[in-house]
């Protein structure tokens, strides 16, 4: 590519990555207005600017106007030569976001929890799969007849089980229950929920392809296992205490260059390690996160460096991109809105349905079970991710992606309203908008109108 061609390329990827944070920020903020975590607001900011919203009124004005050209408004802006370009830039924002996750999730709360952390992980894996097994003949039958149908089940299973351990991390974050013991279980069941997740979606990708090789995955689990545990028993403690040996702990100018050299070296070796592990790059990300977490001024440091601009600059180009290439026009018919209405009833009953059992059948209190569950039903991104996977692997119709879509979009705003009224009360506190209570029964359902707490 010539230098002029580069430059050109350039120009409209800057365009574009402008037009994404200016529509990501105003739709994020809109949607925190309203108690919606920020991920709502930029996939709804990529499905307006995207073929669904704005394609559809350019359209129509290009044929009910004197400017026919706009009906190619669109694509214009968002041409197909620059998504390679954006694509790679959010997923360097998510893998920075993971890795930010890792840091701040705190072991100290699981081994007294381990049981409910188990269980919550098994039903909110087993329950959805039940769903989705029960739903998948018909929506094969009536809306992907020509794919693979065991790789559309599995991988539609995987798509109604999984959680959005990205999106989940984000939101404990923006509600200041990163390092409470729920929102520490909560990131350890979605990192279980997730792990399963991309095995049997990698299983989904063998049958497609046809080279399931068995033996090729015991070993890829075993060596996942075996890198684990070099993070935390040698890599970890080794960068900490070089942390702590040069006084960077106590310096006031946050991390130094050199650290920071050091510290994204090893980030980027421990993504390519999970990427030919066979696990995705982000998993590596956040497995390295964990290993720094016991080190507080370090996660600060990062945090006051980096964190403004992964979360506001890369972030909302994935959530952005995904809204972009959705098409709710695709749904036409009655029919298919009403598999849309299953395929949403099937994810959010498995979901906090089974992670609410597993939770209340391990001991925990009706709020922090309800709390569980509503965290846990949070698909965001990891959803996301799991559905463009199929797209590529050819196992959705255009119909199916936008079903999917919306799933992901509509569980993920029930997470905030339904977290503000379930929150024990001892937590609840540490939300600045979550409604007070004063009841020591602490009901589960919100107050009817006129109602005071």
């Amino acid at each position: 590519m010539n230098p002029e061609a580069v430059e050109g390329h350039l120009t409209r990827v800057l365009i574009e990555w402008m037009i994404i944070i200016a529509a990501a920020f105003i739709f994020g903020r809109l949607g925190k207005k309203i108690g919606q975590p920020l991920p709502v607001g930029e996939i709804t900011a990529g499905i307006i600017l995207g073929p669904s919203v704005l394609g559809l009124i350019c359209y129509w004005l290009g044929h009910h106007s004197n400017f026919p050209s706009i009906a190619d408004l669109p694509a214009k802006v968002f041409p197909q030569s620059t998504q390679t370009s954006l694509q790679l830039l959010g997923k360097l924002g998510v893998m920075f976001l993971l890795f930010q996750v890792g840091m701040e999730f705190d072991y100290s709360h699981l081994r007294s929890r381990s049981k409910t952390i188990t269980a919550v992980s098994v039903m909110g894996m087993l329950m959805p799969v039940l769903c989705g097994l029960a739903i998948g003949p018909w929506l094969h039958e009536r809306f992907a007849p020509d794919t693979p149908f065991f790789g559309f089940q599995i991988f539609l299973c995987v798509a109604l089980s999984i959680s959005a351990l990205p999106t989940l991390g984000r939101i404990l974050l923006e509600m200041n229950l990163e390092r409470t013991a729920l929102g520490a279980m909560s990131v350890s069941m979605a990192a279980i929920d997730d792990a399963v997740g991309w095995i049997f979606l990698g299983i989904s990708t063998m049958l497609v392809t046809n080279k399931f090789d068995g033996w090729y995955l015991a070993m890829q689990i075993a060596f996942t296992i075996i890198f684990f545990f070099v993070l935390q028993k040698v890599i970890g403690p080794w960068l900490r205490g070089i942390w702590r040996k040069n006084g960077f702990d106590k310096l006031e100018k946050g991390m130094p260059n050199s650290f920071l050299a050091l510290l994204i070296i090893f980030l980027f070796a421990s993504c390519l390690a999970t990427h030919y592990l066979g696990i995705f790059v982000i998993f590596g990300a956040f497995i390295f996160g964990t290993c720094l977490h016991q080190e507080p001024t370090l996660v600060k440091a990062w945090r006051e460096k980096f964190s403004g601009i992964v979360l506001v600059a890369f972030v909302p180009i994935f959530f952005t991109n995904t809204g972009l290439n959705t098409k709710i026009g695709s749904l036409q018919s009655g029919e298919a809105w009403l598999a849309c209405g299953l395929v949403l009833l099937a994810a959010v009953l498995g979901k906090i349905g089974g992670c609410f059992l597993g939770a209340k059948f391990t001991g925990q209190s009706l709020r922090e079970s309800a709390s569980i569950a509503a965290l846990m039903n949070t698909r965001g991104l990891m959803g996301l991710v799991a559905i463009n996977v199929g797209l590529e692997l050819g196992l959705l119709t255009p119909e199916l992606f936008t079903m999917l879509v919306i799933m992901a979009l509509v569980t993920t705003a029930m997470c905030g309203p339904l977290l503000r009224w379930w929150l024990p009360a001892e937590i609840r506190k540490l939300v600045p908008d979550a409604p007070k209570l004063v009841s020591r029964k602490e009901p589960l359902l919100p107050p009817v109108a006129g109602e005071r707490l």
